[in-house]
């Protein structure tokens, strides 16, 4: 478990490469991800689909309009606390049988 903590740790920090991308024009950032990017995990928000993207050293969220469809922001991730909501809908915990929620 340290050694994925220290390795997210270090892929997050980000690196030359990720200025770079967040300073391409859209369409470009478009083209990395499909060439370069390794997806990681999907999110649902009642609007957008956020697909998480693994790129060289630092992670990309993708924003997909769920009504029409289209990507309208690529997000470079800055930190590792902004994980959190991708591991905690990847792992459903059933409160209710672990007696932590009452009557």
């Amino acid at each position: 478990m340290r050694c994925l903590i220290r390795n997210l740790i270090v892929m997050l920090k980000l690196s030359e490469k990720a200025t770079e991308f967040e300073q391409l024009p859209f369409a470009e950032q478009a083209t990395v991800i499909w060439r370069q990017g390794r997806p990681v995990a999907t999110r649902h928000l009642p609007d957008f689909r956020l697909h998480l993207y693994a790129v060289d050293r630092f992670f990309v969220e993708m924003w997909v309009c769920r009504r029409r469809f289209v990507v309208t922001l690529f997000r470079v991730i800055p930190d590792t606390d902004e994980l959190m909501p991708y591991i905690d809908e990847k792992v459903p915990v059933n409160l209710a049988r672990r007696n932590v929620i009452g009557p």
